[in-house]
Parts: structure tokens; C-alpha cells; sequence
């Protein structure tokens, strides 16, 4: 997969999502590591809502070998990309209340966080990432199985969904946060 999405973006979309979290948590400044967390995690909601309000239904309406072709540069980038994102964003989120002083006394809002985090780090680990390697794995095939590929991408599609519910309630828990909640 990572040959397929190209070796640097791989290391990329490795690292970087990774090392944030990291670097922000060594600064010791609650404001860098609350950029880092924002950052990412803007950049996952953005992602999740584009892959799912955007991304499935264009891919579900193109031919067959015009799926293909798109689906050969986006899955695997998607694939390597978003899981790390996501490690970093909860990542990032944790070591953020850490510095913050919230684990010492946390709020329903910080448990319904974290929560939700565990969840979407489950879905995404799991029945997402099962239907992404099913999707490369049909790509990459010398006969590629027009049916499964349109299957696969219908149940990503449906579960993208189910994410974006998940990440706007995580939006609000984290709001609830902000407000002492």
C-alpha cells in the first residue's frame, strides 16, 4: 500500500500526524499542544465529512473504470493517512487535558470525550480499515470484482457516516469542556 499511495507521502502521513502530538506534549505549552490537537483534529472532521458527504456518492456515481482509476490514488493514501491522524488527534487530546490539569477531576464531558474517542479509533482500526484494505486489495487484483469494489465502497460510505455522527458529538463533549460541563 505504501508503494501504491508513493513512499514519501507514506512516511508523511506517517510521521507527521505521529510526531505533532509528540513535540507538542515536550514543549510543555498547554496553547502549542492545543494548536496540534486542533489541527488535527480539523483535519480528520474535514476529511470525514468530505469522504462521506462528498467523496462516496461521487465514487458510487462513476462508471466502473472510472472508479477504479480514482480509487487506485485515493484509497491507499486515505488508508495510510487517516489512521495515524486519528492516533495523533487522540493523542493530542489526551496529552492536552493531561496539561491542563482535567484527568486530576474529569467532568462527564471529559469522559463522554474520551468515549467517543475510543470508539472512533475503534471503528476507524476496525470495520473502516477492513473495508479500505478490501477495497486496495480489489484494486490491485489483475480482475478487479466490479460488484465487491461498489459493495465495499457502499458500507465505507454508510459507516463514514456513522463517524461524522461520532465526530460531532465528540465537537460538543469537547465544547461541554469549555464550559465546565
Amino acid at each position: 500500500m505504501a508503494d501504491a499511495a508513493s513512499r514519501p507521502f507514506a512516511a508523511g502521513a506517517i510521521a507527521v500526524p505521529l510526531v505533532l502530538p509528540v513535540l507538542g506534549y515536550l514543549s510543555t505549552d498547554v496553547r502549542v499542544m492545543f494548536t496540534v490537537h486542533l489541527f488535527l483534529g480539523a483535519f480528520w472532521f474535514g476529511t470525514a465529512v468530505l469522504g462521506a458527504v462528498v467523496l462516496g456518492p461521487v465514487m458510487g456515481s462513476l462508471s466502473e473504470d472510472a472508479n477504479v482509476e480514482f480509487a487506485e490514488g485515493f484509497v491507499p493514501k486515505m488508508n495510510l493517512l487517516m489512521e495515524p491522524v486519528s492516533v495523533g488527534v487522540v493523542g493530542s487530546g489526551i496529552g492536552l487535558a493531561s496539561m491542563m490539569g482535567l484527568w486530576a477531576s474529569p467532568t462527564p464531558s471529559l469522559w463522554a470525550a474520551f468515549v467517543l474517542a475510543i470508539a472512533l479509533l475503534v471503528l476507524g482500526f476496525g470495520p473502516l480499515h477492513k473495508f479500505t484494505a478490501g477495497m486496495f486489495d480489489e484494486i490491485a487484483a489483475d480482475n478487479t470484482d466490479h460488484e465487491r469494489l461498489a459493495s465495499l465502497n457502499k458500507k465505507y460510505g454508510m459507516l463514514s457516516l456513522v463517524e461524522l455522527v461520532l465526530m460531532v458529538a465528540i465537537v460538543a463533549t469537547m465544547s461541554g469542556l469549555r464550559w465546565g460541563l
